[in-house]
């Protein structure tokens, strides 16, 4: 009997972690088909909760709550419409001369390539000959599309998932902040009475860590860019504003940040015909790392503080897995994503060995 009944427990555990393995596949299909509605979801989400204290502000005044969501969002709206004013203009000068870039790498490479066939060259005629002599492979060329253009959009990839995410989000959060008491009882009411206070001190730690890391990190990209410019302008870099505030936020992405930094730069550098020492690449190389350098163990402890509490190997695992899943996209939302995870886990009893593993305590 007690054979019997083991037995059954045994078939009962397998049959339950098959169905939390389904349930995970299920999942991660549903984050990979709809990325572009969860990636939008996910972005108005964390919009929502850094816009939210101006809401509240705006409410304890005696304005309406729509009323002030609506004033937070196009305030939104006007600072991105100002930024990308801004610096529209650069950015149009940089894609009209986008062809003479081309066009000067295009022979730098075909100079590279010159060179080590030469060194091929003299490298064969110290190699005897090999008695066999089979037909030469032809060269075969295909036209692709640009892989870091795929890659840089990600789950948004398709115009549909662009346009969503250009008109939609806006939409998105202008209702989460005006629905916002509304939502957070009926999710209160989707839990028993006595697990709701750890629902609470979830949604509240996710709250924070948000708020901490977006505005943080946005202030860091920001003070970064103020000091790269001014180099780049003083050694004469051609759109100096315009590289040096890409170099600086892509810097923020971890551990991948000062190659992305570097690229943009140093590739412009490379096309300009002034430049014909190695002092500029070497001033841009060095303004970048050290930039970065600072901008991680300095700022970032300062500004975004532990509320962000992960360690390297849970760092490099959601950066490796969200950049798979999503590209580009997917790198940039890699880190609040897993920090709300582990938000999760902290305040739940049968999931905090998980938040502790992830961890850097």
């Amino acid at each position: 009997m007690s054979k019997t009944h083991s037995e059954s427990q045994t078939v009962t555990a397998v049959a339950a972690t098959s169905l939390r393995i389904i349930a995970v596949a299920t999942v991660f299909a549903c984050l990979y088909v709809a990325s572009s509605l969860v990636i939008s979801l996910i972005c108005g989400v964390f919009i929502a909760i850094i816009l939210e204290p101006g809401v509240t502000v705006m409410e304890r005044m005696r304005i309406p709550r729509w009323v002030g969501s609506l004033v937070m969002v196009m305030a939104t709206l006007a600072v991105m419409y100002l930024v990308i004013y801004l610096i529209f203009g650069r950015a149009a000068a940089f894609m009209t001369d986008l062809p003479n870039y081309a066009t000067r790498l295009k022979n730098i490479i075909s100079q590279v390539q010159v060179t080590f066939r030469s060194i091929r060259l003299s490298a064969s005629t110290f190699i005897p000959p090999s008695n066999e002599v089979g037909p030469q492979p032809q060269t075969v060329q295909l036209q692709q599309e640009a892989p870091w253009l795929q890659f840089l959009w990600g789950g948004l990839s398709s115009a549909y998932g662009i346009v969503m995410a250009a008109l939609f989000i806006p939409i998105l959060v202008f209702f989460m902040l005006t629905s916002k008491h509304q939502i957070w009882a009926a999710t209160m009411n989707l839990f028993p009475m006595e697990r709701r206070n750890i629902v609470d001190r979830a949604i509240g730690g996710i709250t924070l860590m948000a708020r901490q890391y977006v505005l943080g990190n946005v202030l860091i990209a920001l003070i970064s860019a103020a000091v790269i410019c001014p180099v780049f302008w003083l050694i004469g870099l051609p759109y100096s504003v315009l590289l040096g505030c890409v170099a600086a936020f892509l810097s923020m992405v971890p551990y991948l940040g000062i190659a992305l930094g570097m690229m943009p730069p140093l590739l412009v550098a490379l096309v300009h015909p002034e430049f014909k020492d190695m002092f500029p690449f070497l001033v841009i190389a060095v303004t970048v790392a050290v930039v970065h350098f600072a901008a991680m163990n300095i700022l970032t402890p300062k500004l975004v503080g532990h509320r962000v509490n992960l360690n390297a190997l849970t760092v490099t695992i959601s950066l490796m897995f969200w950049g798979w899943l999503w590209g580009g996209i997917g790198l940039v939302l890699a880190i609040p994503i897993t920090a709300a995870i582990k938000a999760i886990c902290d305040n739940s009893d049968s999931l905090q060995p998980y938040g502790a593993w992830m961890g850097e305590d």
